[in-house]
């Protein structure tokens, strides 16, 4: 039995500890249940993890959930999750309410200046996301080196650091992590700026970014129009 409601709730002190995401106010609340096997602790605390399934192999990616999670965050929401094995398992997507009609037009987008030819490596293990970031990536006058790989990726960087003037990598790739990549990386040229992509970040992540070194963090499936604006105030001094 799948059950979904939609309820207006006001978020105060008693449920922020719910996700870091929450602020206080008001938001239409969006809850998903089920009453099925459910999920033990273990499962509940990889379960927006991209890449994480308990599926066999073969069966399931480990995007959905993570996904999700990566849309709320975007929308300045957020999702929670409870469950027990035999129980069921219950989704909370809390959606930012507004209190009257929306009349305002949105804020006009800064335009992205043109780049002058500076040279992108780009890293992620689905080679799909790597061939979309290097087209819309030289669309703008970057020139980017794209590999699905991270170890090939670093023996290229290893090879010339002068190279290149930003890396993007993904967060989460099998075996090397981001977090490895970039501390590599940082090893040998600590000026490099390295930007990471996830379609999940823990606050655990977003330490481990800045004890690396890690100059921004970038949240999917935005990535290619996040990225850019990013680059742009990196090489045109436009950020904020």
């Amino acid at each position: 039995l799948v059950e979904i409601r939609l309820h207006a709730v006001m978020v105060g002190a008693d449920l922020l500890h719910a996700s870091v995401d929450l602020r206080e106010g008001c938001y239409a609340r969006l809850t998903v249940s089920d009453d099925g096997h459910g999920m033990d602790q273990a499962t509940l605390e990889r379960v927006f993890e991209p890449f994480f399934t308990t599926k066999p192999a073969g069966k399931g990616t480990g995007l959905g959930l993570s996904v999700v999670h990566g849309i709320m965050r975007g929308h300045d929401g957020a999702v929670t999750v409870y469950s027990q094995p035999g129980k069921g398992t219950t989704f909370h997507l809390y959606f930012p309410a507004a209190a009257n009609e929306a009349r305002v037009a949105p804020p006009a987008q800064r335009a992205i200046l043109p780049a002058r030819g500076e040279r992108v490596l780009y890293v992620d293990d689905e080679h799909a996301l790597v061939q979309l970031a290097t087209r819309a990536l030289e669309r703008l006058g970057y020139h980017v080196t794209g590999y699905s790989e991270p170890a090939t990726a670093l023996q290229n960087f290893q090879a010339d650091p002068s190279a290149f003037d930003v890396v993007v990598s993904d967060l989460s790739m099998p075996g090397m992590s981001g977090f490895e990549l970039a501390g590599a990386i940082l090893a040998i040229r600590p000026d490099v700026p390295v930007l990471m992509t996830s379609g999940y970040v823990n606050p655990r992540d977003e330490d481990t970014a800045r004890s690396i070194g890690v100059h921004s963090m970038i949240l999917k499936p935005n990535t290619v129009e996040d990225l850019a604006r990013i680059l742009d105030g990196m090489f045109r001094g436009r950020e904020g």
